[in-house]
């Protein structure tokens, strides 16, 4: 065999295992570009639905590797929307934009994430640093609360029967309209075998400007992959957990109180990849 056959045998095999090696990200890796459709319901009746996907190596002449996603979310009740954009690079980890968008609060994120591999060579961990900007549109919460019973928090300001804040009263009893926020955030993923897997994610942030706010967030994830022709289809339930903490809420008295949220939601839902 000549020297010429060699290099181009060893090029191509080259090729071969580059593309092998594309294929092993796995379904709910953050960095996986495949496209893709997916539905899911939760215990409430919430219909969530998102769509998305991506490009491998859109720079750098393929001598490193990079993927650049993006997915939408939009939820058919609550009429919430959610968009992120992520671009992973080999060199450097990955930096990704996060829009949350509520009728009223709107949740701009932006951060780090460093991929990573536990010693088994299976167990990957995606750990990220955060900032985030949070808008409240007061008017939409004064609306929001008409005719509501109103929180004892907010009794300062009304009988507690039906609501008369205007949207100055809200802005000063939150202490701002906007926010911002450092969180950090872990993304786990443990691939069982080439069927099951399991996705964790915990989330925690605190505001240091603005409204006096804290946020937790906890996620756990069973999944479980199959094909269908070539396209492949995820099952999944997922069991969440969130708490949302405002904090020195201001009063006419001088004092001072907190509002507290929490929500857990169980959601079952399908995702193809193609």
């Amino acid at each position: 065999m000549s020297n010429i056959q060699k290099t181009a045998l060893l090029a191509f095999a080259v090729i071969l295992s580059g593309n092998v090696l594309a294929e092993e990200v796995h379904d709910a890796d953050p960095r996986n570009t495949a496209w893709r459709g997916g539905i899911a319901a939760d215990d409430a009746g919430e219909i969530k639905l998102a769509a998305g996907g991506g490009f491998k190596n859109l720079y750098g002449n393929d001598k490193y590797q990079t993927q650049t996603i993006m997915i939408g979310e939009y939820y058919t009740q609550t009429e919430m929307a959610r968009f992120r954009l992520a671009n992973f690079d080999e060199r450097f980890g990955g930096i990704y934009a996060d829009f949350y968008l509520t009728d009223t609060t709107n949740m701009y994120t932006a951060g780090y994430m460093l991929p990573l591999t536990a010693a088994n060579g299976k167990t990957l961990f995606f750990p990220s640093v955060n900032y985030s900007y949070i808008d409240f549109d007061t008017d939409q919460i004064e609306q929001n609360i008409q005719g509501t019973i109103v929180p004892n928090a907010l009794n300062q300001y009304t009988t507690g029967t039906s609501s008369g804040l205007t949207s100055q009263q809200i802005k000063q009893i939150l202490g701002g309209d906007d926010a911002h926020m450092a969180s950090v955030n872990l993304y786990g993923l443990q691939p069982w075998n080439e069927t099951f897997y399991t996705v964790f994610q915990v989330f925690g942030g605190s505001s240091y400007g603005g409204v006096e706010m804290e946020m937790i967030d906890i996620m756990l994830l069973q999944g479980t992959k199959t094909k269908i022709g070539n396209a492949i289809f995820n099952i999944y339930l997922e069991g969440k957990y969130t708490k949302v903490k405002i904090n020195e809420l201001n009063n006419p008295t001088g004092g001072s109180d907190y509002l507290r949220g929490e929500e857990v939601k169980v959601s079952v839902g399908f995702d193809w990849r193609f």
